[in-house]
């Protein structure tokens, strides 16, 4: 471990760019935080420098940066994912917030995107420029369409952030005729197919919608407009839950990450264990096909002592991959043979007091983010904040 800051209680995803972090906040008690913006020059003396302010009545979670440039701006991008804490008929912006960072100490709202009426907002983003220019942003938006009928992968053009658009979005409803509310791919403790997460591949040529229950979905969006269907990377089965919550693609392999928390929310009933990672052959895209599964020791029991489901995943160096796992913490495994992946190191911060009171005394790793600069992992707790850690061994990233 090089270092560690407590930012407070209900944290939620983190980001870094240029040794600064992005470490988000969640919704429960909804305490509109901001983003808080690290500075980790100094490895064992990180300090929190400022904030990407939300509005009251509404969460942060998920935040990226990138350097960008385009006739109308030039420097560091932030967007962050906004949604309402409450009701969805609450009279608060829902969306995404496009934040100037270039000077990370005093960042600067440039513009807003604002989701349909009474959406939920946009839970997970991404931000990419694709070869032709054009900055493209992701929002999940979820249960979109089971709400008023409109997009849940969502794209949003952030050319000019100052005045950002749609530019296009797609649902398996309007899109596939499939029926997110009565589909009978929606099973276990958690039966519903909704777009959780975004994930731009291909230079922003391809994003992946991570759909609940009905997979990790791939979009052909070189014309953003008309995103195309591809394929569908399915977990279940043998997955029993098939709570697809996010995606990484590194060359021909895809790490779909389920986040399955049937043995605390369904603990009578018969939904497996806490879940793994699944890896799929992706050398066609229009065909993925299943290779192997990846799990801790704890997640492969019913355990109640704390949360044993895997959350995000990052790779290095082609098959180094790095999960955040809840209470398992932040796990290195290695998969140079997805059909038998192993554990190669593992960190599990301190147990931390919740101040708000809504999660138990244990460690809660939400998000991680490979600084590949100076070869880092940084891990964020909901109760202890962020951790900024050394893999031994590995070399450059």
């Amino acid at each position: 471990m090089k270092g560690h800051l407590d930012t407070g209680a209900l944290n939620a995803d983190v980001w870094a760019h240029d040794k600064y972090a992005y470490v988000g906040v969640w919704s429960a008690t909804c305490p509109a935080t901001g983003v808080k913006v690290v500075d980790y020059h100094n490895l064992s003396h990180p300090r929190l420098v400022s904030r990407l302010q939300n509005d009251e009545g509404t969460s942060a979670e998920d935040v990226v940066v990138r350097r960008v440039s385009t006739p109308e701006f030039t420097g560091d991008l932030a967007v962050t994912g906004i949604q309402v804490c409450g009701d969805v008929e609450d009279p608060v912006f829902r969306g995404l917030q496009f934040f100037d960072v270039t000077d990370p100490r005093h960042p600067a709202e440039l513009g807003r995107w604002t989701a349909p009426e009474f959406s939920v907002g946009c839970h997970e983003v991404d931000l990419v420029q694709r070869p032709d220019g054009m900055v493209l942003a992701g929002c999940s938006n979820l249960f979109a369409e089971q709400i008023n009928g409109t997009g849940e992968v969502v794209l949003v053009d952030a050319t000019d952030p100052n005045e950002p658009g749609t530019a296009g979005d797609w649902a398996i409803g309007a899109d596939l005729g499939v029926d997110p509310g009565a589909t009978d791919q929606n099973l276990g403790c958690f039966p519903a197919s909704f777009d959780h997460s975004v994930r731009f591949v291909d230079q922003g040529l391809s994003v992946y919608g991570s759909y609940w229950d009905f997979g990790a979905v791939l979009l052909d969006i070189t014309e953003p407009s008309a995103p195309s269907f591809v394929s569908t990377a399915d977990i279940a089965p043998p997955d029993e839950d098939g709570d697809v919550h996010s995606v990484v693609r590194a060359g021909d392999t895809l790490l779909v990450n389920p986040e399955d928390f049937s043995p605390v929310d369904c603990p009578d009933e018969d939904f497996g264990a806490w879940g793994e990672v699944h890896l799929f052959d992706v050398s066609d895209p229009a065909a993925p096909a299943l290779e192997g599964t990846f799990s801790t020791p704890n997640s492969r029991t019913l355990r109640q002592d704390g949360f044993y489901s895997v959350h995000n995943t990052e790779v290095a160096k082609g098959s180094q991959a790095f999960s955040s796992w809840y209470s398992d913490g932040i796990v290195w495994w290695d998969y140079r043979h997805p059909s038998d992946p192993v554990m190669r190191g593992q960190f599990v911060p301190p147990a931390a007091e919740d101040e708000t009171g809504t999660f138990p005394t244990v460690a809660i790793v939400w998000g991680v983010f490979l600084d590949r600069q100076r070869n880092l992992v940084l891990a964020s707790d909901m109760n202890s904040g962020l951790w900024i850690l050394r893999p031994r061994a590995l070399g450059n990233f």
